[in-house]
C-alpha cells in the first residue's frame, strides 16, 4: 500500500490557491493525467487563467463560485466541472472564514 499524507507533502501557493500535488507521485505508477489538491482562502479568488490542458475540478468542501470563460455558476461540495484547454477560468470562495476546496485533474489532449 502506497500512502501519501498532507504532513508529508510541500504545500504551494499558485495561481492564487495553496496547492498539494497528488500526482505524478514519485515511486508510484504514473498516469496519463496529473492532479492536485487545491485550496481557495476566504473571501479569495483564483487568479483568471487558462493553459494546454484540459481540466475538472470535484469539488469537496466551502461554497464557491466558478466561472469559465462567460458562463458562470455557485459550486458546492460534489460538483464537478469540465474546463477545455485554452479556456480562461477562475474559482472564488464566498465564504468569510471556510476554504474551498477541490481536486483538480488536467491532461493533455492526444494529437489527432
Amino acid at each position: 500500500m502506497h500512502v501519501k499524507t498532507a504532513t508529508g507533502d510541500e504545500l504551494i501557493r499558485k495561481n492564487g490557491c495553496d496547492i498539494r500535488q497528488l500526482y505524478p507521485w514519485d515511486g508510484v505508477v504514473t498516469p496519463p493525467w496529473n492532479s492536485t489538491l487545491c485550496s481557495i482562502r476566504p473571501t479569495e479568488s483564483s487568479t483568471p487563467h487558462g493553459h494546454d490542458t484540459d481540466e475538472t475540478f470535484i469539488f469537496v468542501s466551502g461554497r464557491g463560485r466558478a466561472r469559465v470563460a462567460d458562463e458562470e455558476r455557485d459550486v458546492v461540495p460534489g460538483d464537478v466541472i469540465y474546463i477545455p484547454h485554452g479556456t480562461d477560468h477562475i474559482v472564488t470562495n464566498v465564504s468569510a472564514d471556510e476554504p474551498l476546496t477541490f481536486v483538480s485533474i488536467y491532461w493533455l489532449q492526444p494529437a489527432q
